[in-house]
């Protein structure tokens, strides 16, 4: 069994309905990540810790570690939590906006309690730049790992392999279900997208990036000028949100049905060269039945045909135009659950009470 993917079959899932009532409360659909021995006081699943400027600046070496992320906003630095554990400390640019920003996206993370979200450790808020510590993703980004790196030199790790694509789709989607359907309030991420999921030693997916989520039903009220940057991302943002500026769980769903396109076809969700979107370039063919056409064609023969007609037809939905064709992620991750063999092999054939493994 891959860690962090373990599945129910739908009578297990609804005898324990009741379980995962409280808000926060994790899922037990999937594994809990070996705790160890000799965890620093940020490790385990302990509350994230408020660090000191100095701690921040001893685990990075005074900012002189590498940098494994960059963004218009902030820097993500390799920290050394421990002499046998890393992290990855993300230093928010300063200014009194970016501030608000900041702690806007601390009080989303410390809320959240999921395998597949990454987990915050610590923060440090001493000064203008707001600091988080989070837990580190060796194998990088779902973008860099399926389309290589924004430069001409492509990364050398071996094609995806379609069961792993089956689980990390599937473990995004319990982490979004887990923030629509099993959160009060509800939380909706605003920016689903490939470089949003990290892949850790296991390559089990990390959603990240809470920066401009939307938290209760405030999400669903029209956008207006604030700190927070815009949602959505070039390829993924919902067109209903881009007309009526109204956020909704739906806009999580299209975005998650662009990273359903993307894990089936091996395409970007926009054309550097062209500017055209994923949707707009593979639709029609999909629609037309022609999956085999579009398929990634790394993969070779090495992937379920019936199995990604129904992956595709379930992506098809997620971006329907109206919002309310789309399903609800609780739906596509019983459709992935039910219709995707690839994800068994991705656990093993254990049984069910074997796969299942309570993280409370």
């Amino acid at each position: 069994m891959l860690p962090g993917c373990g599945l129910f079959y739908d009578c297990v899932r609804r005898g324990r309905r009741e379980k995962h009532e409280a808000a926060g409360r994790t899922d037990s659909r999937v594994s809990a990540e070996p705790s160890g021995a000799g965890k620093p006081k940020m490790g385990g699943r302990q509350q994230a810790r408020r660090l000191e400027w100095a701690e921040i600046e001893s685990m990075t070496g005074g900012f002189s570690s590498r940098v494994i992320g960059q963004g218009g906003f902030s820097t993500v630095y390799l920290a050394s939590l421990t002499s046998s554990r890393l992290g990855a400390v993300k230093v928010q640019r300063s200014s009194e906006r970016l501030h608000r920003a900041f702690r806007h996206e601390l009080d989303v993370l410390t809320s959240l309690r999921h395998p597949h979200i990454v987990r915050l450790l610590g923060f440090c808020d001493e000064r203008e730049e707001g600091v988080l510590v989070f837990e580190y993703a060796p194998n990088g980004d779902l973008h860099e790992r399926l389309h290589g790196n924004n430069n001409n030199n492509k990364r050398t790790a071996a094609v995806l392999p379609w069961a792993r694509r089956m689980a990390v789709a599937f473990q995004v989607a319990m982490a979004l279900e887990y923030l629509h359907e099993r959160r009060d309030p509800a939380v909706i991420h605003g920016d689903v997208k490939a470089s949003n999921v990290l892949l850790n030693a296991a390559l089990d997916a990390k959603l990240c990036d809470f920066g401009v989520a939307h938290v209760g039903f405030s999400a669903a009220v029209t956008a207006r000028a604030s700190a927070r940057p815009v949602m959505g991302s070039p390829g993924y943002v919902d067109p209903h949100f881009l007309r009526s500026g109204v956020a909704t769980k739906k806009s999580d769903v299209y975005s998650f049905g662009v990273l359903l396109l993307e894990l089936v076809t091996g395409r970007e969700a926009m054309c550097a060269d062209t500017g055209c979107r994923l949707t707009v370039a593979v639709g029609p063919a999909l629609s037309e039945g022609k999956v085999a056409d579009v398929v990634d064609r790394r993969l070779g023969d090495a992937y379920d045909g019936e199995e990604a007609a129904t992956v595709a037809a379930l992506a098809l939905k997620c971006v329907s135009v109206g919002p309310g064709l789309r399903p609800s992620m609780g739906e596509v991750v019983r459709v992935l659950q039910e219709k995707t063999a690839a994800l068994f092999s991705a656990v093993g054939p254990k049984p069910v009470s074997k796969i299942m493994v309570s993280l409370s």
